[in-house]
């Protein structure tokens, strides 16, 4: 019979925690209709869990807007942009914001680089929410680098480089690949402005997991399919050698992933609900682990 071992800290981050808090005292108030604008995290059973509370997600893309004047609108932790929030407030809605104070403080760090003259690099994926509410309130150009390609690409293209670059990152972004784009810049530019904007508790988190990579034969990763720092979570553990594999539910683990395995090990994104991890802790003792 193979051992389960399960990461401390492996469910709701600080900043999931603090917006389903605020979510959920919303929704109690009984005022009306409640809307996120976006999906408050990215966890799709939770989202459904909520929405069964009462709260309506407005598709940022959608295109037409419900009426929102006097209605409560939260705004999801990742944030967004300015120009939405004003029209929002445009409306009438009564905005209730959610937005994680780790991403704040990444949107503050754009703010303060660009206001001090650099040309600002923001390290993420341009099409995650949390990548384009920093841009969208940073008050000016920045320039999004998605992997070494990108990296590679914006260097290439430049005549000669900027006398002052300014690099901060997505919250979620792999520690590595932001030292790798540090190291490549520091000798190509005048004077290099970093804000690490790595998230301490993702960093924790990771962290946890390679030491149960260390003795695990097997990994399992629970957390939304559309989370970014779930995927790089996974992605860690297989960097790491170990059989991965990355799952949103209980369901969807099968017998044979743990069979003959002496040690599973267990962790989950920073959108994970306790919930999630625990019917993912019992699943796998149904399975015959001990632990």
């Amino acid at each position: 019979m193979g051992s389960l071992a399960v990461a401390t800290g492996s469910t709701f981050c600080p900043g999931a925690t603090r917006a389903l808090g605020i979510a959920r005292e919303s929704l109690s108030q009984g005022n009306g209709r409640v809307y996120s604008f976006g999906a408050l995290i990215h966890n799709g059973p939770e989202v459904a869990r909520l929405a069964a509370l009462g709260l309506e997600v407005i598709d940022p893309e959608g295109g037409r807007l419900p009426e929102l004047d006097g209605v409560q609108v939260i705004l999801r932790a990742h944030g967004i942009d300015s120009r939405t929030e004003e029209m929002l407030r445009s409306l009438g809605a009564i905005i209730v914001d959610t937005t994680c104070p780790t991403v704040k403080e990444a949107q503050d760090a754009v703010i303060s680089l660009r206001e001090s003259g650099c040309e600002v690099l923001l390290l993420g994926s341009p099409s995650h929410p949390e990548v384009k509410a920093i841009v969208g309130r940073a008050g000016g150009e920045v320039t999004v680098i998605e992997g070494v390609d990108g990296l590679d690409e914006w260097i290439d293209g430049r005549e000669t480089m900027p006398d002052r670059v300014g690099v901060a990152c997505q919250t979620t972004l792999r520690q590595d690949f932001f030292d790798s784009v540090v190291d490549t810049l520091r000798p190509l530019v005048g004077e290099l402005e970093i804000r690490d904007t790595l998230c301490p508790h993702v960093l924790r988190r990771r962290k946890e997991a390679l030491g149960l990579c260390a003795g695990a034969d097997l990994m399992i990763v629970v957390g939304g399919g559309n989370s970014s720092n779930t995927a790089n979570l996974a992605g860690i553990c297989e960097k790491a050698g170990v059989k991965t594999y990355r799952v949103e539910s209980a369901g969807e683990i099968m017998p044979e992933w743990v069979a003959g395995a002496s040690m599973v090990g267990v962790t989950g994104g920073a959108s994970t609900p306790d919930w999630s991890m625990s019917e993912v802790i019992d699943r796998l003792r149904d399975l015959g682990l001990d632990g």
